[in-house]
């Protein structure tokens, strides 16, 4: 893709030259043939913020990039709600030629995919408790006041002690046809302030899923929901699990220290998909149970950071008896998480951002 270029200075043109961008430069506008496809980058010292309406009429075709360079007490927050009314990239004042080599990284990205709210939950292995972890995050989520729903897809378990009317394999004819809708959704299971969809009951179609089906699900759920949580199981084997990898915009690996050997062949296999251990989250569940290996020798093997660590309970129950000082502690993981998700707001707190 070119990048027209009309009021940029010399040196930001020969940086982003060697950036490797194909910068042509104008001294007038071009035509709006001659930039159909490509990208228009503009400054508002050649196009008037009162100039914005028409040229984005003019060049519906092209990609408008707006560098602001204004710096006036009123501030800019105006000129840039305009230029998102307009569908225009905006560039605020004093912004360094890095910046803008980065804004056009992001927007010339071939496959930029719309912002994602799912959160993904693997486990390292069977029994690790990754169905009650992401179930503790749905209930705080939802308690935060977010409309939530959660996805049962480990496919090798249901995730649900008790037959449902709506279940994962019972909903399966209508994902296969694409014929999901809101009336669908609204019938999951509701549960702790969130909608639940209880797994695979139906052991012998685990194989039969296809990726495509469990993509479907989950763009329909984004829908209908603020943030999806998806319980993806522990079976790599799963076409749910591989989805989930691909599709998660945070991946939460519930894990033990004791499963460090399993832990090195799912990092081998997510190699594959260009993750790596700081992609993940990771959350040690049972950490107050004696192990040879520590939650802080294994974040320092796999060069990882520890989002979390849960005691062991026994019996293991469906909502983990967090006490007071615990359920704080996984507020402030999920207010993190909103934040990151575009849902919350950083907060001051004793003078530090949060």
């Amino acid at each position: 893709m070119k990048i027209f270029s009309l009021g940029i200075e010399q040196l930001t043109i020969n940086e982003m030259k060697l950036a490797g961008f194909t910068v042509i430069t104008q001294n007038v506008l071009p035509e709006p043939a001659h930039a159909e496809g490509q990208l228009l980058l503009v400054t508002s010292e050649q196009v008037p913020v009162s100039a914005l309406t028409e040229l984005s009429r003019r060049f519906v075709k092209s990609i408008i990039l707006y560098l602001y360079l204004q710096r006036g007490v009123r501030g800019y927050q105006a000129v840039h709600m305009l230029c998102e009314s307009l569908g225009i990239f905006f560039i605020p004042p004093r912004s360094t030629a890095s910046a803008i080599i980065e804004k056009l990284r992001y927007i010339m990205e071939e496959e930029r995919e719309e912002r994602s709210s799912l959160v993904g939950f693997f486990g390292s292995g069977p029994g690790i408790g990754c169905t009650s972890v992401a179930k503790l995050f749905a209930r705080r989520i939802a308690a935060a006041g977010f409309r939530v729903i959660l996805l049962g897809l480990d496919l090798y378990d249901p995730g649900y002690d008790r037959k449902t009317a709506v279940s994962l394999d019972r909903l399966r004819p209508r994902i296969t046809g694409k014929m999901l809708n809101g009336e669908d959704f609204e019938g999951f299971v509701k549960q702790d302030g969130y909608l639940y969809l209880p797994g695979n009951f139906d052991y012998l179609s685990v194989h039969d899923y296809q990726e495509e089906e469990i993509a479907y699900l989950l763009a329909e759920a984004h829908l209908h929901a603020d943030v999806v949580v998806a319980d993806f199981g522990s079976v790599p084997e799963s076409a749910a699990w591989y989805t989930g990898m691909q599709r998660s915009a945070l991946r939460m690996m519930v894990t033990h220290p004791r499963h460090e050997y399993r832990l090195q062949a799912l990092m081998e296999l997510a190699g594959h998909m260009d993750l790596h251990p700081q992609d993940f989250q990771w959350i040690v569940n049972r950490s107050n149970v004696e192990e040879m290996t520590s939650p802080k020798s294994l974040a320092l093997r796999f060069g990882c950071e520890i989002l979390l660590e849960l005691p062991h309970y026994q019996p293991l129950l469906d909502n983990l008896p967090l006490g007071k000082k615990e359920l704080q502690h996984v507020d402030d993981k999920v207010h993190a998480l909103l934040v990151s998700l575009g849902l919350a707001v950083e907060v001051r707190k004793k003078g530090i951002f949060q």
